[in-house]
C-alpha cells in the first residue's frame, strides 16, 4: 500500500501529470536537511578554490602548458587538477559517430499509451561547456518561443556554445523538429553548466529546485597527455567519489548519471587485469549510476543484439563493486550540434550513452509520480533501472555492461504492475540496527522470481593514492537473502581473484546494488534484508523492487505514513476502514486510474470511519481523504 501526502489535489484528468512543479520541488527540499547541504556546498566551493590555486600556480611556472584544448579528433581537453607535480586533465567522452533502450515505447505515441515526453520535469546537464540555447529544438511551442534551456553561469542572451554540451542536451531534450534527432524527453527542460565547479553547482541546484536527475558526459580519461595518469587513480574510491557519496547521502532523491569513459581500449600497467579497471574519479562512488556504451542492434525480427562499443571504459572498482551500473545506446546517434541553430551531427561514445539513460530515466520519475503522487528516492530509481535490465555478455553482472541495456519499457511496466498490485512490488523502506525486514511472495506458476534491494549509502573513506585497494568501502552492508527452506539464495557478486570470470552468487560485502534470481521458481518463498554490524546513523533507507510472483503477503494488514492515518484491509471487498491519530476527515473522494472522481461524499468531523467500496469495480482506486490540516490520497485495491 502507498502512501501519499500530497499538498495539491490529485488531478482530475489523465492528460495532465503530476510532475516537478514548485510544489514538488518545495515537497522533496522538505525532506531534506538544508543546513548539513549548504554545509557541504561551502566545503566543495572551498575545494574548488584550492584546486584553481594549484591549477594556476602550475601554469605559471609552466607557461607553455594550455590550460585547455581540443584534440585532432575534436575532443575537449582541460585541466582538472595537478597531482605530483603533473597536470590532470579532464575531457568530454565522445568519439566522431539509435536508441533501442525502449523509450519510445513511454513517448506520446509509444506501445505504452504513456504519453510522457517529461512534461514539467527538470534535468540538470553539466559539459565541457554550455548548449546552444537558441537551436531550433530547444525551443517551446509557445506564441513567442523562448529556450527550455537556462543558463545560470552566464548573463549574455545568448551565451558561447560548445558543440558537446549541444549533442548532449539535445539526446535528452530536443522536441523532434528533425524527427530523427528527438530527445528522449522532448518537452523536458534543463539546466546548462560548464564543468569547472560541477559538484558545487549540483549542491546549489538541489538546494534551488530539489533536482532528481543530472548527466555528465565527461571524466579524467586514463591516458592523459599521451601519458597514463598514475595508476592507483584506477578504480580507486577517491576523494571526488567520496564527494558525490556524501552529496548523495544527503540529498536522497538526487541522481548523478555519468559516463563511464572512453578508455576501454587504453592499456596500463598496475591495474587489477588486462581489458579491466579503467575508472577514474567520480566514477567510482557508490551512490550515482555510471553508464557504459553499448552498441546495440534491433534486428527485422526485433530481436536485439548488443556487444559492448570497444571504446567504454571497464570496470570493476578496485574493491570489486559492479560498476558501470548499466549500459546505455551511445553509438551512432543524431542529435544537435552548435555550428547553426538548426544543425545535427552524428557522436558516439559513453557521452551519448549517458543521457541516453538520463533521459529515460526523467521518463520514468515522471511517471512514478504520474501514478503515485510522490516521486522515486535515487536507491529506487536506480534499483529499478538495474532491475530490469537486459542481460547481455556473461549471464549476471558484469564489469563491462554492468547489469546490462536499459530497457525502459520493462521498468515501466514494473512501475505499472506496481500501483495495481500485479506481480510486482516497489518499496522504499527503513532498517534500524538489529532489525530483520522480510516478507512473503507466492508464486502458482513456474517462473523467474527477481527481487532487488538498492541503498544510498553514507560517504566511505577515500583511498587516494592507494593502488588496488581492495578493502569494502561500503558502510552500511544490507544483506538480501530469499529463503525456501532449506535453500538459501544469494546475491550476485563480482570475483576480485578474477575480475574476467563470470559472476558468481554468494555474500556480497562490496555493493551497495543487491539482486537475487531464482530460475522456475514456484511455492512460497520469503525475501529477507538483514544487515552486518552497527548501521551508521542507528538505521538505513533501503528501496525493494521485486517481479515474478502471484501474490505478496505483507506481515502486517495495514500500515501507517507519518501523519498516523491507516488504511485497512487492503486490498478489500465491501469497506476499508479508516483510522486517524490526530487528522479529523471531513470529506473523501474515490478517484479511479484515469483520475476521474467516482463518488464523494461529506462526512461529519471524525477520525475513524468506514468506506463502502462494495460498488466499485475491480481495480486500483485513490481514497483521497480531505482535513483541515492537509490532504491525504491513498492507493486502495478493490477485490
Amino acid at each position: 500500500m502507498k502512501k501519499i501526502l500530497l499538498s495539491l489535489l490529485f488531478l482530475l484528468t489523465s492528460q495532465i501529470f503530476i510532475s516537478q512543479t514548485i510544489s514538488e520541488s518545495e515537497k522533496i527540499l522538505s525532506s531534506y536537511d538544508l543546513v548539513k547541504l549548504r554545509i557541504l556546498r561551502d566545503k566543495f566551493s572551498i575545494n574548488d578554490s584550492l584546486r584553481d590555486l594549484r591549477i594556476s600556480s602550475y601554469l605559471d611556472a609552466n607557461p607553455k602548458t594550455k590550460y585547455n584544448f581540443k584534440s585532432d579528433k575534436n575532443v575537449t581537453y582541460q585541466i582538472y587538477d595537478i597531482l605530483n607535480g603533473k597536470p590532470i586533465y579532464i575531457s568530454t567522452d565522445n568519439l566522431n559517430a539509435a536508441r533501442v533502450t525502449k523509450i519510445n515505447t513511454l513517448q506520446t505515441g509509444g506501445s505504452l499509451g504513456l504519453n510522457l515526453d517529461g512534461q514539467n520535469m527538470i534535468v540538470g546537464v553539466w559539459d565541457g561547456g554550455f548548449g546552444l540555447i537558441n537551436h531550433v529544438e530547444f525551443l517551446d511551442d509557445n506564441s513567442t518561443p523562448s529556450s527550455r534551456i537556462t543558463i545560470p553561469q552566464s548573463s549574455l542572451p545568448i551565451p558561447p556554445s560548445d558543440d558537446h554540451a549541444t549533442h548532449v542536451l539535445g539526446t535528452i531534450i530536443a522536441k523532434g523538429t528533425n524527427a530523427s534527432a528527438k530527445g528522449m524527453a522532448p518537452q523536458a527542460t534543463a539546466y546548462s553548466y560548464n564543468w569547472t565547479n560541477d559538484i558545487t553547482n549540483v549542491a546549489s541546484l538541489i538546494q534551488n529546485i530539489g533536482l532528481l536527475v543530472s548527466n555528465h558526459s565527461y571524466g579524467v580519461p586514463v591516458i592523459s597527455d599521451g601519458n597514463p595518469i598514475d595508476s592507483w587513480i584506477m578504480g580507486c574510491y577517491s576523494t571526488q567519489a567520496r564527494d558525490w557519496d556524501e552529496l548523495h547521502y544527503n540529498s536522497p532523491y538526487y541522481l548523478m548519471i555519468a559516463s563511464a569513459g572512453n578508455s576501454g581500449s587504453d592499456s596500463y600497467s598496475g591495474g587489477l587485469a588486462p581489458g579491466y579497471d579503467k575508472l577514474t574519479t567520480n566514477k567510482t562512488a557508490k551512490n550515482n549510476l555510471v553508464v557504459a556504451n553499448a552498441n546495440p542492434t534491433l534486428l527485422p525480427t526485433g530481436f536485439i543484439t548488443s556487444p559492448i562499443n570497444s571504446s567504454s571504459s571497464q570496470g570493476p572498482t578496485d574493491d570489486g563493486r559492479i560498476k558501470p551500473d548499466i549500459a546505455g545506446d551511445g553509438t551512432n546517434l543524431f542529435s544537435t550540434v552548435n555550428t547553426s541553430i538548426n544543425s545535427y551531427a552524428t557522436m558516439s561514445g559513453t557521452s551519448m550513452a549517458s543521457p541516453n539513460v538520463a533521459g529515460g530515466a526523467l521518463l520514468l520519475q515522471q511517471y512514478y509520480n504520474q501514478l503515485n503522487g510522490n516521486f522515486m528516492r535515487s536507491s529506487t530509481l536506480k534499483g529499478l533501472i538495474t532491475h530490469t535490465a537486459r542481460d547481455f555478455g556473461s549471464v549476471g553482472p558484469d564489469p563491462i555492461f554492468g547489469w546490462g541495456l536499459l530497457d525502459a519499457n520493462k521498468a515501466a511496466q514494473l512501475i505499472s504492475n506496481d500501483f495495481s498490485n500485479t506481480s510486482a512490488l516497489i518499496s522504499e523502506n527503513v532498517i534500524s540496527s538489529s532489525e530483520t525486514f522480510s516478507f512473503d511472495v507466492v508464486i502458482n506458476t513456474p517462473q523467474k522470481l527477481e527481487v532487488t534491494i538498492c541503498w544510498t549509502d553514507p560517504a566511505g573513506t577515500s583511498r587516494n593514492g592507494i593502488l588496488n585497494d581492495s578493502n569494502p568501502v561500503l558502510v552500511n552492508d544490507l544483506d538480501l537473502r530469499i529463503i525456501k527452506n532449506p535453500d538459501t539464495f544469494f546475491p550476485w557478486k563480482l570475483s576480485l581473484a578474477d575480475v574476467s570470470a563470470p559472476a558468481t552468487t554468494g555474500d556480497n560485502i562490496v555493493d551497495n546494488v543487491e539482486k537475487v534470481e531464482i530460475a522456475n521458481a514456484v511455492g512460497t518463498y520469503t525475501v529477507q534484508v538483514t544487515h552486518k554490524g552497527i548501521l551508521e546513523n542507528g538505521s538505513q533507507s533501503f528501496s525493494l523492487i521485486a517481479s515474478g510472483f502471484d501474490e505478496s503477503l505483507s506481515v502486517t494488514d495495514y500500515e501507517s505514513n507519518i501523519d498516523h492515518i491507516k488504511i485497512y484491509p487492503n486490498p478489500a471487498n465491501d469497506n476499508v476502514f479508516v483510522l486517524s491519530k490526530y487528522s479529523e476527515i471531513n470529506s473523501y473522494n474515490i478517484i479511479d486510474i484515469q483520475g476521474r472522481v467516482v463518488y464523494s461524499t461529506d462526512i461529519i468531523d471524525s477520525k475513524n470511519f468506514s468506506v463502502d467500496i462494495s460498488f466499485l469495480n475491480s481495480g486500483v482506486y485513490m481514497l483521497q481523504l480531505n482535513s483541515n490540516s492537509g490532504i491525504f490520497n491513498y492507493k486502495i485495491v478493490k477485490k
